[in-house]
């Protein structure tokens, strides 16, 4: 028998932030909440530079376009920035994009290749929001 969704599901890995400029957001969220930078790392298939902060146990990805053709440049240039996704993290991501798909959810994009392997549930097929499943840690380092 298939596992529930909810039974391969660990929590809420990071917020995703879409901002205009990295640094000042980091030197924002650093000041402001005395956040640490874990680490940063270009996305190339993404068209972006992602920065994660953490918060106490938690973590915040900001998320700087390279390009107004990305997701990100896209979401930038639509609405200005903002929250963008929740990352939930997972005990098994194909098996988690399978049973979703298996329910009529749509995953609108999946990364399988380097140092963190994702998928997008489409926000159609989630009530408007926009989630990012990944079965590894934004905190482990890449």
């Amino acid at each position: 028998m298939e596992k529930e969704v909810a039974t391969m599901v660990k929590g809420i890995n990071h917020v995703g932030i879409v901002v205009k400029n990295l640094n000042e957001a980091f030197s924002t969220l650093g000041e402001a909440f005395g956040c640490e930078e874990v680490y940063r790392m270009e996305v190339p298939q993404m068209q972006q530079i992602s920065c994660i902060v953490r918060v106490g146990d938690n973590c915040f990805e900001l998320i700087e376009p390279t390009s107004e053709e990305g997701p990100a440049g896209q979401f930038l240039k639509t609405r200005g920035g903002g929250i963008h996704h929740i990352s939930l993290l997972c005990t098994d991501l194909n098996a988690v994009c399978t049973r979703l798909e298996s329910m009529g959810l749509r995953i609108v994009s999946k990364i399988l290749d380097g140092p963190f392997p994702i998928a997008f549930l489409h926000p159609k097929s989630a009530n408007g929001v926009l989630y990012e499943l990944t079965d590894r840690s934004s905190l482990e380092r890449p």
